[in-house]
């Protein structure tokens, strides 16, 4: 499946640099301890927001196909190695060894397959989600300054990472964002799920 991991993590990092940036260019900043930081969890956008969620099913849909291939490589090879294991006293020690051969040899495409389509998933999600991310930080920028935020956390990774132990769920935005950010940018047919 296609999995959102180099988002949350540019995310983050460009939320970082927005306010450092803002900082740094004299714009206006909360004195210390007269901002906000609040938390959102970036791992709730891949539902939450229609339009990650439409562009993520679009690209499942196109990958579907691969998927199922490699899927039934594994049953093929799933089957022989069960041949194997349960017939091995009934079948002549040539039966094994080709049997083994050519398990070996499913198992070798098998792998190259799931490389190739790791990395071909990986360079479309990255094509297909850049517009969104590139909208959710220009978003994620004017949201904060609507609301006073002058730390933004992604909680998904902060916790991932270890930087970020424990939070007070009264800081955590990710609702609203969501809600906020479909509002301004309605998925084209799709109706926004709520986040969890």
């Amino acid at each position: 499946m296609i999995y959102m991991t180099k988002f949350t993590t540019f995310l983050l990092a460009l939320l970082v640099l927005s306010v450092a940036a803002q900082a740094q260019q004299g714009a206006p900043t909360a004195a210390p301890g007269k901002g906000k930081i609040a938390v959102v969890n970036t791992a709730a956008f891949q539902e939450g927001i229609g339009e990650f969620r439409a562009k993520l099913e679009a690209l499942n849909k196109q990958f579907e196909p691969r998927i199922k291939d490699l899927e039934q490589l594994s049953g093929r090879i799933q089957s022989i190695e069960n041949t194997i294991n349960t017939q091995r006293n009934a079948l002549t020690p040539a039966k094994v060894a080709e049997l083994t051969e050519q398990m070996e040899t499913l198992k070798r495409e098998y792998q190259r397959k799931s490389e190739d389509l790791q990395a071909d998933g990986n360079r479309a999600r990255d094509l297909a989600l850049q517009p969104i991310s590139e909208k959710l930080e220009k978003f994620a920028q004017g949201y904060t300054a609507r609301k006073g935020i002058t730390v933004l956390v992604d909680a998904a990774n902060a916790v991932n990472s270890g930087i970020l132990l424990w939070y007070d769920p009264r800081l955590d935005m990710t609702e609203d964002f969501v809600k906020e950010y479909n509002k301004a940018n309605p998925a084209p047919g799709a109706a926004p799920a709520p986040p969890k």
